[in-house]
């Protein structure tokens, strides 16, 4: 099959070896001083300190000022670096010195004096493996569509031409503006600083853009790429916020890649760039990959879809790189060719691509409240979540789904702490049937709900306290017009995320436990609690009857399928629409995935009755527990979208395990499409692939130096196999050998 742009640009690659292989760029983000010239900054301590000392002497000004002239600060004084070999600066990461600094005594204080009751229901909440709820600022995307065409100058100018017509302004928004003009003129300043070290490493090109930047909107595609770049690493490295996309990158990046085209710049030269650009998030090496996505569809629901999608698909394949992370929104008319050029990278072996469906996510959004216009320009970002531009999400509240099972069966107790931490309950001989026994699990999970929202709603009201967002805000149009940071309610939605971890243990579990106790008799709920409590000791026989029982979550089977759909309707029903914070003055919304929780919390979770032991790996995302998809792919499309994505405006993703044998040649690729588009049929919302033998794993586990490509999709992020402990990598050893 033939793609278009699908030249051969092997140089690309050597070029990209080369530069990973020098120090300058394979260490160029580390966090070690000596590696950057000290004539260009003060070491990593001296600026800490550096913060300290000057925010010490302004304790009368307000926090976003106080945090702006932290920021102008560390501008000052990192060092840098911008080597003639490279086409962008490199900036010494620090690990987010403001997070160290103002922001860590400003959320002490807050947690310590203003509100104390907070903490020791988070810390118990956590400690047992129930929840988390984490102060959190790194859902967020920026919002590019005003950065790239006004540029840092531009939003300046824009932000105080919005001060002065309003016909008010109170104290807040005077700070809030002069927190604004404080970043983005140390920003400024900061392009001048880089443009000259770039003119004294004999970097041209580099000083040139920079040069162009501290007064104008980028106006070639490399400078929007710059453009890009800094603003990434100012806001991830410094300011303190992630940026979970790097654009809707075909879309935002179109008009750049045309204008250089028809200026006289060549494909190649682009693409080269390009390639540069990739590089740098290589180099960062961020476990969690940087997001970026394509597609989607234009006003009139063509596509977005274009020669720079091909392009950049073309780029981020020679390079054969797994960071950034890519989303494609695909909708009904995404090109049927561009979609197969995709999941042909997946089949040989970069899964570092998760597919996001365009409808159901317009569809999830309107239901939410959003027009439909917002809808179909929607950011896709972090693993595969979504919202409307220019929202601010809170997602680190994430709530384990085998813990109500726990307190059912433990009259309210933690099976693994015994701490009581539920609602009491009748014992478990006193469950007549197995309805009675679902109706106390729902009993438990609503309570550990509304703990979560009672308990977040309660310090969401001081985000913009703890950490003001001058940078993030100033792009954002809502917050320039109403003079509100984006954490205090400025942004455009404002949504307090709840992520529910492990259904498919849950469902199993529950499914196990109608079957065996209550239907079929052969034990008591009694018995069965006993037998979790020690962990199968004793009971390996029914430990395998779980196990091998039929009836499993991700295998086209009605009873479990069931249960878990009926779960996600009763947490929509408890979730969705309720308010959050009243300064933020949005709403929270449900979600299903955790992220690492599935490792972190192993150990915490009592043994299930789907035959899980304490310690083993939880179930990720909405997928089949580990090993447990039996019937293969479309069986296990055909569970997840039992559950309706769009009743809820957050992640539904399915992680799709798949054998090279299976997709090999055209008629491999066609069956590959074929499970896409059934998936977003059924109106899916996220999947992604690995495509992999257990006996590939294997021999990885063995000669781990003849495998250091060989790439795995881990919940919504892409690492290399050899990178992931022993654990981890016998769970997909495990998954690969049930493949069918």
């Amino acid at each position: 099959m033939e793609y278009i742009h699908d030249t051969d640009y092997a140089y690309i690659t050597e070029k990209f070896r080369d530069l990973t292989n020098r120090s300058h760029t394979s260490n160029r983000f580390v966090r070690n001083d000596a590696l950057f010239a000290e004539s260009t900054g003060l070491t990593s301590d001296e600026i800490l300190e550096g913060i300290r000392k000057q925010d010490s002497t302004l304790t009368h000004l307000s926090h976003p000022v106080r945090k702006a002239k932290a920021f102008a600060y560390v501008l000052e004084h990192t060092r840098i670096n911008c080597d003639s070999r490279d086409r962008f600066p490199a900036i010494h990461m620090i690990d987010r010195p403001l997070n160290k600094t103002v922001i860590a005594a400003w959320n002490n204080e807050v947690f310590t004096k203003i509100i104390p009751e907070v903490n020791p229901v988070r810390s118990a909440m956590e400690k047992n493996a129930i929840a988390t709820m984490w102060t959190d600022y790194d859902h967020s995307v920026p919002y590019w569509d005003r950065i790239l065409p006004l540029g840092f100058a531009g939003i300046l100018r824009e932000s105080e031409e919005a001060r002065e017509t309003r016909e008010t302004i109170t104290p807040d928004m005077s700070a809030f503006y002069d927190g604004i003009k404080i970043t983005y003129e140390a920003i400024l300043h900061f392009l001048g600083r880089l443009e000259k070290q770039a003119e004294a490493q004999n970097n041209p090109r580099l000083a040139a853009a920079l040069r162009n930047l501290q007064t104008d909107a980028p106006g070639t595609f490399y400078e929007a790429l710059l453009t890009d770049y800094l603003y990434f690493m100012l806001s991830e490295h410094i300011e303190g916020l992630q940026a979970r996309s790097l654009s809707n990158f075909d879309r935002v990046f179109y008009p750049f890649y045309r204008k250089d085209l028809a200026a006289g710049i060549t494909e190649e030269e682009i693409r080269e760039d390009l390639a540069y650009f990739f590089l740098q998030f290589m180099s960062i090496g961020n476990y969690w990959g940087q997001p970026v996505y394509l597609g989607g569809c234009t006003e009139d629901e063509g596509t977005v879809v274009n020669e720079l999608s091909y392009l950049f698909l073309d780029v981020y394949d020679r390079m054969g790189i797994y960071n950034p992370k890519l989303q494609i929104k695909v909708a009904a008319s995404t090109p049927k060719p561009f979609l197969q050029k995709a999941l042909d990278m997946i089949r040989r072996g970069n899964s570092s691509i998760v597919f996001v469906s365009d409808a159901t996510m317009r569809t999830a959004l309107m239901r939410a409240g959003a027009s439909a216009e917002e809808a179909r320009m929607c950011d896709v970002k972090g693993c595969y979540e979504y919202n409307i531009r220019g929202a601010v999400d809170i997602g680190m509240n994430y709530v384990n789904l085998l813990k109500p099972l726990e307190f059912a069966l433990h009259q309210g107790h933690d099976g693994v702490s015994g701490a009581f931490m539920g609602l009491d309950c009748c014992p478990a001989e006193g469950y007549t049937d197995f309805d009675a026994f679902l109706t106390e699990y729902k009993r438990q999970l609503s309570h550990i709900i509304d703990t979560v929202i009672e308990t977040v709603n309660i310090f969401e009201d001081y985000l913009d306290t703890i950490n003001p967002q001058s940078l993030l805000s100033a792009a954002f149009p809502n917050c320039i017009r109403t003079g509100r940071d984006a954490l205090g309610g400025g942004a455009a939605n404002n949504v307090s995320g709840m992520m529910f971890g492990f259904m498919a243990d849950a469902a199993d579990s529950l499914a196990n436990i109608r079957k065996y106790v209550f239907e079929r008799k052969m034990l008591s709920l009694t018995e069965l609690r006993d037998m979790l409590d020690a962990d199968f000791a004793g009971n390996e026989k029914w430990r395998r009857i779980f196990l091998a029982d039929p009836d499993k979550y991700g295998n086209n089977k009605d009873l479990p399928d069931g249960i878990a759909a009926d779960i996600a309707d009763f947490i929509c029903g408890q979730v969705n629409g309720r308010p959050n914070a009243k300064r933020r003055g949005g709403t929270w919304a449900p979600g299903f995935h955790v992220a690492r929780m599935s490792y972190n919390w192993a150990n915490q979770t009592a043994s299930s009755a789907n035959g899980r032991k304490r310690g083993e790996e939880l179930s990720k995302n909405l997928s089949a527990s580990m090993g447990m998809n039996r019937e293969g792919a479309t069986a296990a499309i055909l569970s997840i979208t039992k559950i309706d994505a769009t009743k809820f405006a957050s992640d539904a993703c399915l992680d799709l395990g798949l054998l090279p044998s299976a997709v090999q040649g055209d008629d491999g690729l066609e069956a590959m499409y074929g499970l896409l588009a059934t998936f977003l049929r059924r109106n899916g919302h996220a999947m992604h692939i690995n495509v992999f033998s257990a006996d590939t794993l294997r021999q990885a586990q063995k000669e781990p130096e003849k495998y250091k490509d060989l790439q795995i999709r881990v919940c919504g992020w892409n690492v290399l196999f050899n990178q992931i402990c022993k654990v981890e990598q016998d769970a997909f050893i495990r998954q690969a050998e049930s493949l069918v």
